[in-house]
């Protein structure tokens, strides 16, 4: 696809977007913002799409896959909250306690196989999207969501381990 037909698709494939977005239950602005990572991954995809057909085949999939992983990351970022002791910053002991438990899940990130803790830092730290890290690592992105769920199981386990001897 050119570029000229891939602009003249824009504004309607970008519509259908925002609408898909919305469907999965986000918010106005979200739902535009979900728009624009689509159109940006669209973009760079342009060439190698064939006709109008696939192209309005690659938004609702795209969208749907955007959605998915803003909801998985804000998910498991909550999850990963709720699982961290509150932090009372005024009393030494708490901060000494944060300070050393972060120590702590730092080594375990180190001690992971050596490309599920990259993926996992790239993910979790470096907040990249799983294509990104696919690219990166020249994997394919099936392979990157495997890695990923091993390592935030693992480090969950040893976390889970930690807390009961204590």
């Amino acid at each position: 696809m050119t570029q000229e037909e891939f602009t003249i698709e824009a504004s309607i494939i970008r519509a259908k977007s925002v609408a898909i977005a919305e469907r999965f239950g986000y918010l106005q602005d979200d739902a535009e913002d979900i728009a624009q990572d689509v159109m940006l991954k669209l973009w760079c995809l342009h060439e190698s799409i064939n006709d109008v057909p696939h192209l309005k085949a690659s938004v609702t999939i795209t969208t749907r896959r955007v959605c998915i992983d803003r909801w998985r990351t804000t998910h498991c970022l909550t999850v990963l909250d709720e699982s961290m002791p509150a932090v009372d910053e005024d009393t030494q002991r708490d901060h000494l306690e944060y300070a050393e438990l972060e120590q702590w899940m730092n080594e375990q990130i180190n001690l992971l196989p050596s490309t599920s803790g990259i993926v996992l830092r790239m993910r979790q730290l470096e907040q990249r999207e799983l294509s990104e890290i696919a690219d990166i690592l020249g994997i394919r992105q099936t392979s990157v969501s495997t890695l990923l769920s091993r390592a935030r199981n693992e480090l969950f386990n040893k976390l889970k381990r930690r807390k009961n001897n204590e």
